[in-house]
């Protein structure tokens, strides 16, 4: 494993293997993430592997900015939802909706919800419109060990593993590299499942509602 400069070039070679069903791990507005095609069930099973993971532990998806107008088409939305999901993405957080049509049945079919992201760093929008679709997400690490903060963090704790990302891209992580905040939209109220990047206070100011 090697980190390649996060460059043009570069992404050209991570669709390549992310085309083919391989797996990459990149810095984001987050953390460092693993990334694998949505639409690839191998793939899947590939960053499972990786992550050392139960296969029933669901992972979520990130869609490039340009498709945030279609999020209905991988999540069914009301009238609550699309106004939240409008407010606050681009953003360092996931919100978790029902399942739209596009998702795959093999994707954690015993659950009725996924996990929606749009980035807001420039970097991984660049890699999301490179690759013009819809990527799953989860961040680089071990499964329930501390999250990577460089590609120096992505290589010393796969070095030893049979199961590896097969292409590292390089860069900084600007903030404090902590998973992204989650949020469950429930009878038009916010919940926050898991606190992140973005503080319940700035989130409720965003919105104009309280979270809980």
């Amino acid at each position: 494993m090697k980190c390649l400069e996060n460059n043009a070039e570069n992404i050209k070679e991570a669709i390549k293997v992310l085309k083919a069903g391989g797996v990459i791990a990149h810095p984001a507005d987050t953390c460092y993430g693993l990334a694998a095609d949505l639409m690839n069930e191998s793939a899947l099973k590939r960053l499972q592997q990786i992550k050392g993971r139960d296969a029933g532990k669901p992972m979520s998806i990130m869609l490039p900015a340009y498709l945030k107008p279609k999020i209905s088409q991988y999540a069914v939305l009301n009238e609550f939802s699309e106004a939240v999901c409008e407010k606050l993405l681009p953003g360092p957080i996931t919100i978790v909706l029902p399942k739209g049509p596009k998702i795959p049945d093999y994707f954690f079919p015993e659950m009725p919800t996924v996990g929606i992201r749009i980035p807001y760093d420039a970097k991984t929008n660049d890699l999301l419109m490179a690759f013009n679709g819809p990527l799953i997400t989860t961040s680089a690490n071990l499964s329930d060990q501390p999250v990577c903060c460089s590609c120096q963090d992505v290589i010393s704790v796969f070095k030893n593993n049979e199961h590896y990302p097969d292409l590292l891209l390089d860069g900084e992580i600007h903030g404090a590299c902590l998973p992204s905040t989650v949020i469950t939209l429930e009878n038009d109220r916010v919940r926050i499942l898991r606190p992140g990047p973005m503080e319940k206070e700035q989130m409720e100011a965003i919105l104009g509602l309280t979270a809980e």
